[in-house]
């Protein structure tokens, strides 16, 4: 099984229970593995941002917010993505060499407590500034989501989105306020924070799916499609742990005094 995990190389020998070391320990000696990825460290003005953040919601209803992001998919996957255990012996599986991962398709969602919104696809060869963006939310989740939704479920809702300029304009502030989402129906988004969301649980658990294995796609409709099929296979309750672990995130941050680490 080249580029599989070790958990999944022992479960496809039948093979249960063994601690994660000790599987590593036995497949070194006939393997290899890729490593890690690095990211750097936060700043000490990124820190006290995240703290006064997390003081801020620390007694949030986190069951009432909706967590949004974009994700782009491409044909090829994430660098790096395409390496994993392959035998002593073996042939590393024939990749397709293309520019930038052969093209990708730019996809949209949000979890609430234990619901998944969308996911939607952006229009191929659309840029999101802060006009685009709106309107794409008006043609996806506001007309096929919110607008479904009772007035005390409205009422309470508290819209999550990152500071990425065509979210945090004043254009689309605007337009959000224009249709209810302002003040403290509009969480404010602590910087260089990525982890702080759940959704990029999500998007780990969508591509470790469509790219299992070292899988490459063909056409952007295909990718899209592997991404909707992933999407429908994420059940309730594995959403329901993702939103439910904002309360750890928020106290992570508090004890640390500075950002959370971890997925």
């Amino acid at each position: 099984m080249p580029l599989a995990t070790s958990l999944a190389i022992f479960q496809s020998c039948n093979i249960t229970g063994v601690p994660k070391s000790t599987r590593c320990a036995i497949l070194r000696d006939m393997a290899k593995v890729r490593k890690a990825e690095r990211r750097p460290p936060l700043n000490k003005t990124h820190k006290l941002k995240h703290q006064d953040w997390a003081k801020k919601y620390l007694k949030t209803d986190f069951s009432k917010v909706l967590w949004t992001d974009e994700m782009r998919v491409s044909l090829d996957g994430p660098d790096g993505w395409a390496r994993g255990w392959i035998g002593k012996g073996q042939r590393a599986p024939v990749r397709l060499r293309r520019q930038q991962g052969g093209g990708g398709v730019l996809v949209w969602a949000g979890i609430i407590k234990d619901e998944l919104v969308g996911p939607f696809r952006v229009e191929d060869g659309v840029k999101l500034n802060s006009q685009s963006y709106c309107q794409f939310l008006e043609d996806t989740f506001f007309k096929q989501w919110y607008r479904k939704k009772s007035a005390s479920f409205k009422k309470n809702m508290i819209f999550m989105q990152d500071n990425a300029p065509s979210h945090a304009s004043k254009y689309s502030t605007a337009w959000l306020a224009r249709k209810g989402i302002k003040e403290e129906k509009l969480m404010t988004w602590p910087p260089c924070s990525p982890d702080l969301n759940p959704i990029e649980n999500l998007w780990s658990i969508i591509k470790c799916e469509i790219y299992k294995e070292g899988k490459q796609y063909t056409s952007l409709n295909s990718v899209w499609e592997a991404v909707v099929a992933a999407a429908r296979n994420v059940d309730g309750e594995q959403i329901k742990t993702l939103t439910e672990s904002m309360d750890g995130r928020l106290l992570s941050v508090l004890a640390k005094k500075g950002g959370y680490i971890g997925r």
